[in-house]
């Protein structure tokens, strides 16, 4: 990925977390930005309207939650990584 923006955006935090709440597009499916986890270079994404299940400790359904995805936004050398050309933003193109 070589575009100048995205690496821009991808190594400045505050950017980043400017995308919280945004609602995007990923392999056809409609999510928001839900959280930016620094430590862990992820991109976390929660469905509007999918769920699934989630277990308790004890490995038995217990309640419906969001469909969850965990995108790496950044791999190890600070560079966009390819889950971006699948997330497209619903309010349009990034600035």
């Amino acid at each position: 990925m070589s575009d100048p923006a995205l690496q821009g955006l991808v190594g400045n935090s505050e950017d980043m977390s400017a995308l919280v709440g945004r609602r995007v597009r990923y392999l056809g499916e409609i999510y928001e930005i839900t959280d930016i986890v620094f430590d862990e270079d992820m991109m976390i994404l929660s469905a509007d309207t999918d769920t699934e299940m989630q277990e308790d400790s004890y490995g038995r359904a217990h309640r419906r939650v969001p469909k969850v995805r965990n995108l790496r936004f950044r791999d190890a050398h600070g560079q966009p990584t390819q889950a971006w050309e699948d997330v497209s933003f619903l309010d349009g193109p990034l600035a």
